[in-house]
């Protein structure tokens, strides 16, 4: 690289590493591979002490700002702060497949840092509702508030493999594009920039953006009767309602069949009746909608008490 580009290199960084003996640190990563079963190779990743050294002194940092500050508003943007900064170390670290173990090698000397400097401040989890974005730390035990303000456990991280789109889609060859027109394929482009041009009204960014994304990733179908939906048929639904604690994430929407949607929440026997005649769920689909209705807080259709048939 020096001789022939003129390239200054450093030592530490760039070096010819054996994986199957050795571990290369990169991008914040240790990565080595160790055989497996049916003497498969597989690979086996830590946070690199570098990373989990900065991560602590940084942790430590927003901690003390917390400590530090002088109002309400101060202390509930600093907690966020912090939160946003475990979030995004999670988020980049997750798919070490080593990440939980090595973040609690730091969690603790953490958590004792939070117990020393804000004290009192701190309290567990009681009755305080757990915010839409927190979700997924929701069955920790290590959750804390200050205030009313959720403090995220730095050492809750969960190892998820990466997921990468094909290799073959790419935007920039013949090949690549063919690829991208053929997943669109089953997308119907008109009915797709009706919804384009006709957002509902008052919705949030994150809605709008949302609805049409499930219908893409939906082939334009009902997500319960894979049935082809025309404009007038589409139904964007909440799964967990906005007046449970629902948001509008991609994960709490989901497609559906106009009729479908009034299943979910009809409540009235006569209204449902009506509509399952119109219908004719399969019992795999009815199964579906009931799970629905039972986050949108109703009871399971039993066709049989109402005299119904199921369709086969």
């Amino acid at each position: 690289m020096k001789e022939r580009l003129n390239l200054d290199i450093s030592p530490e960084k760039s070096k010819i590493v054996n994986l199957k003996h050795d571990y290369s640190d990169f991008l914040g990563f240790r990565i080595k591979v160790h055989k497996g079963k049916k003497n498969k190779y597989v690979i086996i990743s830590h946070i690199a002490p570098k990373a989990l050294e900065k991560i602590k002194e940084k942790a430590k940092e927003k901690v003390t700002k917390i400590q530090f500050c002088s109002g309400q508003l101060e202390e509930y943007q600093a907690v966020n702060d912090y939160n946003s900064f475990v979030m995004g170390i999670h988020n980049y670290y997750c798919m070490a497949t080593c990440a939980n173990p090595d973040m609690q090698t730091l969690a603790y000397e953490i958590k004792i840092s939070i117990k020393n400097r804000l004290q009192e401040r701190v309290k567990r989890r009681t009755e305080e509702p757990i915010p839409e974005y927190a979700k997924r730390y929701s069955k920790s035990k290590e959750i804390r508030f200050v205030g009313k303000t959720i403090l995220l456990p730095i050492g809750y991280i969960q190892h998820h493999p990466p997921i990468h789109k094909k290799k073959a889609i790419n935007k920039y060859t013949v090949e690549g594009r063919a690829e991208i027109h053929k997943n669109l394929e089953s997308v119907d482009m008109t009915v797709l920039h009706i919804l384009m041009r006709n957002p509902i009204a008052g919705a949030s960014i994150e809605y709008k953006d949302n609805r049409l994304s499930l219908y893409a990733a939906q082939h334009g179908t009902c997500a319960i009767t894979k049935q082809i939906l025309s404009v007038e048929e589409i139904h964007c639904h909440h799964k967990t309602p906005k007046s449970q604690g629902g948001g509008d994430e991609y994960a709490n929407l989901i497609i559906l069949h106009k009729n479908v949607h009034k299943l979910v929440h009809a409540t009235q026997r006569d209204t449902i009746s009506a509509i399952l005649q119109k219908v004719q769920l399969k019992p795999a689909e009815l199964k579906k909608l009931n799970s629905l209705r039972k986050l949108a807080g109703n009871e399971a259709i039993v066709p049989e008490q109402m005299n119904l048939p199921v369709a086969d």
